[in-house]
């Protein structure tokens, strides 16, 4: 990561969003983790064919499977992020 970039540049936008207060801790520090996963790793926010597996999240946040993929599922049905491929993508970055 370049002195530029630092972990939580995204979190003023992500937290003044109007869904974030309806999330649950687990949704919030997925989609809070992510936008930063996503600095280096397009595949989380850039649009293609493939996605970032459950698995994959779960491994770049340094958490439980089950857990991501609980708060994934509430993400994508508060329209966060979407299905890709065999994965999944943010969609509100």
């Amino acid at each position: 990561m370049s002195s530029r970039q630092r972990p939580g540049k995204h979190a003023r936008s992500v937290m003044s969003d109007r869904r974030w207060p309806l999330l649950s801790l687990a949704a919030r520090a997925l989609w809070l983790g992510s936008t930063d996963v996503g600095d280096v790793v397009p595949a989380v926010r850039a649009p293609g064919r493939t996605g970032v597996s459950v698995e994959d999240y779960a491994r770049y946040l340094a958490t439980d499977t089950d857990v991501v993929r609980s708060a994934v599922s509430e993400l994508v049905q508060c329209d966060v992020m979407e299905p890709v491929g065999s994965g999944f993508r943010l969609k509100s970055y």
